[in-house]
């Protein structure tokens, strides 16, 4: 697959649509299997960028559900039953909310105290119960009276303003007229072909990691350079309280636990993700999560690593099938479980990736650049995409959980144990502490009343009860 830099289909002005050479050369770019996959798979902005602070508009998303605040409820109480501060905001007269098994109506909404009054408990012929404080609920539904309406509130959304900025990119080359590769025959025209595709593939390394790890910074009075946040510096940045992005501590080895907290948090919120990224490391831990499948409906591409249904091409959360993509430049630390929709990539307006040529020391010197501005945009940050951190480590192996009939779930079964018996003697009483014990028939065998007749190399189990042959 060769490098798209995202300039030869995203605008049309005369200097971004590329010398021709450089087209032709990255024809045959092509990156090494992990590089650059999450950069060429950034959408190209709506709108060119105009100048080198550029701002991401996010609207925001009430989230109706809640829970309780620091005060229980009690069984009775109808009036003053604490809720979060978030919650008080999103709920008005009218809100069913189920709590438990309990089903309550809001009468009123007391932002300042964080309080609601509801009509009566038990409403819908549930049972009105105790709630202890952080106790979650869910808004079921809406059930207002003709005389309600004038005191239903309304909700507005708003937008959040994220600055990022354009980051400018370099790469030189220099050739000499007695140059190496024209002392090995090249022409100067194959020459300049050969250095600019290695020019390009150093120049597609430095967008393909700046759009992972690029952190932003704004150019001020000439002591610094303009740099652009990219995709793990959006997802983590709260300053200002600009965005308020999910995350997720794993804390230590990587697991369907921490995978499964992580995904459950953005769609409980009525967020959407639809990839997740990881290193190459990390997609080898993985391919040992139980609920990591071989999805053949999932397009499977060199960078999946999809062979034979050993590896997972993606991960099932409660039936949604998220690919599973891999970049080099995503840390062993971190995985991004994003909505690859909101996450672009722009080129400034008359400085698109361009090969110039520089000025030289001589007539014998041949030096120019490949250059471009380009900007890094993650929309929907804390609406959609979450990402966690701190993995240290995973699954060496695939390990499933099985059910023993007969044992309890919180019975904790003893190290598998295996001796050789020779005669009836040798074999212990079957019970529950050597459940799950084996006993091989030795050559000397004598038959008794724990194991009747057997025959040499026969295997023989605890059930707790009996020894069962295998």
């Amino acid at each position: 697959m060769s490098f798209e830099f995202g300039f030869f289909h995203e605008f049309s002005d005369p200097v971004t649509k590329g010398d021709p050479i450089i087209a032709a050369v990255a024809k045959v770019i092509t990156p090494g299997i992990y590089e650059g996959a999450f950069f060429q798979s950034m959408n190209p902005m709506s709108v060119p960028l105009t100048q080198k602070t550029f701002e991401i508009y996010t609207r925001s998303k009430t989230v109706r559900d809640g829970a309780t605040g620091s005060a229980q409820w009690s069984d009775n109480a109808v009036s003053n039953l604490s809720v979060t501060a978030t919650a008080a905001k999103g709920l008005t007269i009218g809100h069913v909310l189920k709590i438990g098994d309990e089903v309550v109506n809001v009468k009123a909404v007391n932002r300042s105290a964080n309080t609601i009054d509801v009509y009566g408990r038990s409403a819908g012929g549930t049972t009105a119960a105790v709630h202890g404080a952080g106790t979650p609920f869910k808004v079921i539904g809406f059930a207002g009276a003709d005389e309600d309406l004038k005191n239903v509130e309304s909700i507005s959304e708003t937008s959040g303003k994220y600055t990022n900025y354009v980051q400018t990119f370099f790469e030189t080359i220099n050739w000499m007229k007695h140059g190496e590769l024209l002392r090995k025959g090249l022409t100067d025209s194959q020459a300049k072909t050969t250095l600019l595709k290695e020019a390009e593939i150093r120049f597609a390394r430095l967008l393909s990691i700046a759009s992972v790890l690029g952190v932003k910074q704004e150019a001020v009075d000439g002591t610094n350079r303009y740099m652009s946040a990219g995709l793990l510096a959006q997802l983590a940045d709260t300053a200002g309280g600009k965005r308020a992005p999910y995350s997720y501590n794993a804390n230590g080895p990587l697991s369907d636990e921490v995978m499964r907290a992580s995904i459950k948090e953005v769609l409980d919120n009525g967020g959407i993700v639809d990839t997740i990224w990881v290193s190459p490391t990390n997609k080898g831990f993985l391919n040992n999560l139980c609920s990591a499948v071989y999805d053949p409906d999932v397009a499977p591409g060199n960078k999946n690593h999809v062979a034979g249904g050993i590896y997972a091409n993606a991960y099932d959360y409660e039936g949604l099938i998220i690919p599973i993509k891999v970049d080099n430049a995503i840390p062993d630390s971190t995985i991004a479980i994003v909505n690859s929709a909101d996450i672009k990539k722009g080129w400034l307006e008359g400085d698109g990736m361009v090969l110039k040529d520089e000025p030289t020391l001589s007539s014998r010197e041949n030096r120019k650049s490949l250059q471009g501005s380009c900007g890094f945009e993650v929309d929907t940050v804390g609406v959609n995409h979450t990402y966690i951190h701190g993995i240290t480590g995973g699954p060496a192996e695939k390990v499933k959980k099985i059910v023993i009939q007969g044992v309890g779930e919180n019975v904790k079964l003893p190290t598998v144990q295996q001796i050789t018996v020779n005669a009836d003697a040798d074999v212990p009483a079957a019970n529950a502490s050597n459940f799950g014990m084996r006993v091989e028939i030795g050559t000397g065998w004598t038959s008794g009343t724990k194991i009747g007749t057997a025959e040499t190399g026969e295997i023989y189990a605890s059930n707790g009860v009996s020894w069962i042959k295998q």
